[in-house]
């Protein structure tokens, strides 16, 4: 953000713009059936075998690998497991999920939400025996234990048996997993595919929020970047305690208390053309025995990314849920999410929620923007002494600042006291510019002509695509970047711009215009806030000039402080003090420049020290 309103709206602009995404190409319907079809009992190999009997020969081996493989598919029994918010669906061959359901979530087309199925998402676990690598997730269970929130299912590796158990809760989002052997091993090795399918709407920011996140056992946050769309690995120094594949609302985790080893996480090349799926992600690990037993509490998170839900969850999960930049997360988190929390209690319809969310905050920061417009209008008083400078030096803008500098001092006006107050609120505008955008909570929430806050509101859809713009025409944009004007209009008729550098008004015109392009495709919670906090401000100003202040009187104030500084005899502050010594060097040096007799800056200013040359 910024220092000042101007660099902080050009340096947020330009974060936003520099957001890239990846995608990659699903695996078709057909090819996971081909995958299910190469499943057998014993082992790999012999899956591998009846695969290549099958597809190459007609031999009477071939025909009974394959009448085994076939009898092993249809042996397979599914296993579901569930609570109030999630559905997991199970199979005996192979111990593997196949598919997990979000109960209280839909996608934006109002299907319920599977945020991993057999299709897209592919976990392939191998264990080292003294024949070679066996994929456990290829291997036949028996099922023992059955119930609705715990199944075991039992089977053997290298004459070894081995169990693997899953255990839900009945409340929450985590699935535990817990693997017992006697084979003679120390670590799996575990590959984990996800081709995350499309769940909302704005699927160009979707993108931009998925990735790989994961926590070092070193209590450090990291997460595969962002920036290419070209497929890329990234092999990981340290071992980590989680991983998640991540989207904008929604996560798939790992997690245990101890660690896992040797990590690659990847991202397979974005085909923008495919809106079908977000993008392909990858992870593979070492996981030691020790990690994935009962005692270390392995466990799977499908679930939302909400900060307070994440928070429950284990050390660092709650970075799933982005809020910006560490410096502002104070601010969501003990001022924005609390107050959100508390109007959700009370008001279940979200548009209105946001409105009555901007006047409580408009009302808090009320005097902050009382003693801003007094300041500038201190200002604007001054406008005909500063217009006499002017006139007085045409053609000397260092002389112009110098002489308005004294004047200020003179009245004791300080002319940065109207951008503090400014400056104060900004922390909390780019807090809220982070914080819609991930709240889940706005998910197909409709508001007027907004079907869902959480994306963009389209009154118009264009046959073409505007660089930086879109293919679309969002109502509450028009309506931010039109307000937004209004507000900038009525707030500079008390800002003196004597001595801008460049044209104020290009600026302060020039970026609602800008970010009229770079907010078209956020979600219309956010821009619908921007809408009704430039109302609020707008009104705030009429009122503030109307009924509480004088310009008259300001003037009178001014003249009277000017009289008794003189009376006693005292200086200017230190600050101003200081900008009118740099004023007079600066002054000098220019004069210097263009071969002008040097100015005496004693005569004018005989505070300052003799130490200019």
């Amino acid at each position: 953000m910024d220092k000042n309103q101007t660099i902080g709206l050009v340096l947020m602009s330009a974060l936003l713009i520099a957001y890239m995404f990846f995608f990659s190409p699903s695996k078709d319907e057909q090819q996971a059936q081909k995958q299910r079809t190469e499943q057998i009992q014993d082992s790999i190999r012999i899956a591998q075998e009846a695969v290549a009997a099958k597809t190459n020969t007609q031999t009477e081996q071939s025909v009974e690998l394959d009448s085994a493989t076939k009898a092993l598919i249809a042996s397979a029994k599914e296993i579901v497991l569930e609570n109030d918010n999630i559905k997991v669906a199970l199979s005996s061959l192979g111990a593997e999920i196949l598919n997990v359901e979000l109960k209280n979530y839909e996608t934006f087309d109002g299907k319920p939400l599977i945020l991993v199925d057999e299709q897209n998402s592919q976990i392939e676990l191998s264990i080292p025996t003294s024949s070679g690598s066996v994929r456990i997730d290829k291997l036949g269970f028996t099922v023992q234990n059955a119930a609705k929130d715990k199944v075991t299912f039992a089977g053997t590796v290298d004459g070894k048996p081995l169990e693997i158990t899953y255990t839900l809760p009945k409340d929450g989002f985590e699935l535990f997993y817990a693997i017992k052997t006697d084979a003679a091993t120390q670590s799996l090795q575990l590959s984990w595919t996800d081709a995350i399918k499309r769940t909302d709407q704005n699927i160009e920011l979707d993108r931009r929020e998925t990735t790989v996140n994961y926590y070092t056992i070193e209590d450090d946050f990291d997460y595969l970047s962002k920036g290419s769309t070209d497929k890329q690995d990234e092999k990981l120094e340290n071992s980590v305690s989680w991983f998640s594949m991540k989207q904008r609302f929604f996560n798939a985790a790992l997690i245990t208390d101890k660690q896992f080893d040797e990590l690659t996480i990847g991202s397979a090349a974005v085909n923008e053309m495919d809106s079908s799926t977000i993008k392909t992600l990858k992870v593979e690990t070492s996981i030691p025995i020790s990690s994935l037993t009962a005692d270390a509490n392995a466990r799977f998170y499908f679930g939302p990314n909400k900060h307070d839900i994440n928070k429950a969850v284990t050390e660092g999960f709650q970075e799933n849920t982005y809020l910006g930049w560490a410096v502002l997360q104070p601010i969501s988190l003990y001022v924005i999410i609390p107050l959100f929390n508390v109007l959700e209690k009370f008001i279940s319809n979200y548009g209105i929620l946001i409105i009555v969310m901007v006047f409580l905050i408009k009302m808090v920061l009320a005097p902050l923007t009382y003693k801003s417009y007094v300041a500038q209008a201190r200002t604007k008083v001054l406008q005909p002494e500063i217009q006499k400078i002017k006139e007085k030096y045409p053609d000397d803008q260092a002389k112009q600042s110098q002489e308005t500098m004294k004047l200020n001092s003179e009245f004791g006006v300080n002319p940065l006291s109207g951008c503090l107050p400014m400056v104060l609120q900004m922390p909390i505008i780019f807090a809220l510019f982070t914080f819609f955008p991930s709240a889940i909570q706005l998910r197909n929430e409709a508001f007027l002509w907004a079907s869902d806050l959480s994306t963009y509101d389209s009154i118009l859809n264009l046959p073409f695509t505007i660089p930086f713009y879109g293919n679309h025409v969002s109502l509450f944009t028009l309506m931010m970047t039109a307000s937004q004007i209004l507000v900038t209009s009525v707030s500079t008729q008390q800002t003196s711009m004597a001595n801008s550098p460049i044209n104020p008004k290009v600026m302060m015109y020039g970026m609602p215009i800008m970010f009229m392009f770079v907010l078209n495709s956020f979600p219309a919670g956010l821009t619908l806030y921007y809408v009704t906090s430039n109302l609020v401000t707008l009104t705030q100003t009429l009122v503030i000039r109307k009924f509480f202040v004088n310009e008259e009187k300001i003037r009178a104030q001014l003249e009277t402080r000017r009289d008794e500084k003189k009376k006693s005899g005292k200086k200017g502050s230190s600050f101003m003090q200081r900008m009118q010594d740099a004023m007079a060097q600066a002054q000098e040096q220019q004069a210097q420049a263009k071969g002008k007799p040097t100015v005496d800056t004693k005569k004018e200013n005989p505070n300052k020290k003799d130490k200019l040359k």
